[in-house]
């Protein structure tokens, strides 16, 4: 049943854009240009999928501001920055499940200019604009935030440390199995208590999986971008880490993965190589020292014990 209120919905409000959300969208915009120069990609793009948070509204407003026109949007929930998209006349059409408006202004500003959205905006029931079918067919370009990815492209989005849920999964999973683009932004590291480059977005081992390195196609953060498209999983872990990784974190993930490339080589298992008695070190030091920010990875987890 529809039912008729004139309560407002309470809109959690987002963080503004600040630098490290520019320059992930500068790093997609670039991206998608040169998509549409090779032939992968039309000058209107492809719909576009952003899941919630600040730094997706922050990199959805990012595009509001770019080159690209005539665009529409197919995805799950519609945020603040989409009225920006619609306002810069870029944005057509749009569709979703829900609007995710903060209380101020998003939805005050939404009603107010009612007669401007009303017919540019449908939303639909989830077991359609989650449907595999549609979003596989419409060649959707999904964009998410993930809590962190390791060096081989898997990606958690649900549990801080692997064990304190944060949020569910949502639609990412749907978009990013599906889509035509499957891509996902972060910044490359967050601060912790002590510490304001104390954790690492960018790990040797995700603690939790929910995005399988078959889910992704390209990585960002505001380091970089990298295009995971047909490479191997070695060169992706050295791309990632390259174009990814914070540079207080590049030389510490670049030791970790040498010394697993030499151990797991020496032993004939060098698809993906790991150290499972080092892997999750670094998470490790954060609960002990409140960073991950290692000073060798000598020391080993004596399993056994």
């Amino acid at each position: 049943a529809v039912v008729e209120s004139k309560h407002r919905d309470k809109g959690r409000a987002f963080a503004d854009m600040d630098d490290t959300s520019e320059a992930i969208a500068g790093h997609i915009m670039e991206f998608f240009s040169h998509e549409i120069k090779m032939g992968r990609l039309p000058e209107n793009l492809l719909p576009l999928q952003s899941g919630v948070g600040s730094i997706a509204n922050a990199v959805v407003g990012g595009l509001a501001k770019g080159p690209f026109s005539n665009l529409s949007v197919f995805t799950e929930v519609l945020q603040d920055t989409m009225l920006d998209f619609f306002d810069g006349g870029n944005l057509n059409y749009a569709s979703a499940c829900s609007l995710s408006l903060s209380e101020d202004p998003g939805f005050p500003r939404f009603f107010e200019n009612w007669e401007k959205y009303f017919d540019k905006i449908v939303l639909r029931p989830l077991s359609i604009s989650n449907a595999p079918e549609p979003i596989r067919r419409l060649g959707c370009i999904a964009m998410n935030t993930p809590v962190e990815f390791d060096i081989y492209a898997h990606a958690n989005s649900t549990l801080v440390g692997g064990t304190r849920m944060i949020n569910g999964l949502g639609g990412s999973g749907d978009y990013l199995r599906n889509g035509y683009i499957k891509m996902m932004h972060s910044p490359s590291v967050r601060p912790s208590k002590t510490d304001p480059l104390g954790i690492t977005c960018v790990v040797p081992k995700a603690p939790h999986i929910d995005h399988t390195e078959h889910d992704l196609d390209v990585l960002v953060t505001e380091q970089g971008l990298a295009d995971l498209r047909g490479v191997a999983p070695k060169e992706r872990a050295k791309l990632i880490i390259e174009k990814c990784a914070h540079p207080e974190y590049k030389p510490i993930l670049t030791d970790y993965f040498e010394m697993a490339a030499k151990d797991c080589l020496e032993r004939g298992v060098g698809h993906e190589p790991q150290l499972f008695d080092r892997a999750f070190k670094m998470q490790q030091n954060l609960a002990e020292n409140g960073t991950m920010r290692v000073k060798n990875w000598d020391i080993k987890i004596d399993l056994c014990e």
